[in-house]
Order: C-alpha cells, then sequence, then structure tokens
C-alpha cells in the first residue's frame, strides 16, 4: 500500500510543484508538506482536506491503493485504521488510555474529540476507496464497518467521560449527541 506521504509527493511532482508551491496553494505550512510526505508525521483530517483540494483531488484519492491487503488484511478495526494512518482510531487501547490520561484540559478534550469526529470522514473515504479497488474484500469490510464504529464510541464514551471529570457540561452534551447518533447509525 502506498502511503499518504507517497501519494502526496507523487500528485504534488505531477503538477510540476515544489512543497513550497503546494504550501502557497494550500495555505499548508512547508515543513507541515515535508513531514508528511518524508513520513515522519501524519497530516490531520483538515489538512489532507487542504491538501487534496489545492490539488484538484479529494482525500480518498490519497488511498487511491488497496486499503486492505488481500495476504495480510489487518484483524482489528485498530489495526486497519493504523494501517491506512488514522492516528486516534489506530491506537491501541492501552495507548488510547495513556493518551487520554495526559489530557489537562478541556480545550485538549475538546480538540481530541474534534480530531476523533474528523477521522471518522478519512476512514469512510478509505472504505469507499477499498469497495472500488478490491470489491473481492467486501466480507472483510462488512466486519470492519461496526467494529470501527464501536471503536469511535468507546474514544468518545472516554472523552465524555474525561469532560465530566471536568466538569465541562457544554462539550458533554456536543459529544454525549455525537455518541447518541453513532450508536442509532
Amino acid at each position: 500500500m502506498d502511503s499518504v506521504g507517497r501519494r502526496l509527493k507523487e500528485e504534488r511532482q505531477l503538477k510540476g510543484w515544489s512543497q513550497r508551491d503546494l504550501a502557497r496553494e494550500t495555505g499548508v505550512n512547508p515543513d507541515t508538506i515535508s513531514g508528511i510526505e518524508t513520513e515522519q508525521h501524519e497530516p490531520r483530517p483538515s489538512t489532507l482536506r487542504k491538501l487534496a483540494e489545492g490539488l484538484g483531488l479529494e482525500v480518498r484519492d490519497f488511498f487511491a491503493e488497496p486499503a486492505l491487503p488481500k495476504a495480510e488484511a489487518p484483524t482489528s478495526p485498530d489495526e486497519w485504521a493504523r494501517e491506512i494512518g488514522v492516528r486516534l482510531h489506530g491506537m491501541s487501547d492501552e495507548e488510547w488510555d495513556a493518551y487520554i490520561r495526559r489530557l489537562e484540559s478541556v480545550n485538549e478534550i475538546e480538540q481530541v474529540f474534534r480530531e476523533l469526529f474528523e477521522e471518522r470522514v478519512m476512514l469512510h473515504a478509505a472504505l469507499r476507496a477499498d469497495k472500488w479497488v478490491r470489491p473481492e474484500n467486501r466480507a472483510q469490510r462488512a466486519e470492519l464497518m461496526p467494529g470501527i464504529r464501536e471503536l469511535r464510541v468507546r474514544r468518545m464514551a472516554d472523552l465524555e467521560a474525561s469532560a465530566l471529570v471536568r466538569r465541562a457540561e457544554s462539550l458533554v452534551n456536543e459529544i454525549h449527541e455525537v455518541l447518541l447518533q453513532e450508536t442509532h447509525s
């Protein structure tokens, strides 16, 4: 599977652009673009949208290669998310628990909630792309979709609990509304 960074670099070079050209076009810092292309860090969903828009692409185009390799398909939703480069969904339960414990403020909790929600878009785009690229993976996708939703619901519940501890009522209500939507969809 091609990495997002490799795909970004290929698309940028197809346009004949330098990293600075892409930065000017998208408003994304050239150091960020370099870090993504060299796989030093994973892009945020909002950054991917800016880069895709600047290149005249859809976010899913960064995932054009099969997201689920046939021979070595991930066995769990977090493994699959990690495989396609989605940070928060891709954490193991132990990594997630440690990450949540390090959040110190309501603003940090809110930021993580927003990122988790944005990752949802990337996950669905990757699943749709895989549907077209590897139609034979239908059964595996059918197993992954509810698992990914369950993973997201558990993570949002953890964020809701963290917000409750900090008495952030408006954030608790917002997360709770999204949790209700996730569990009823």
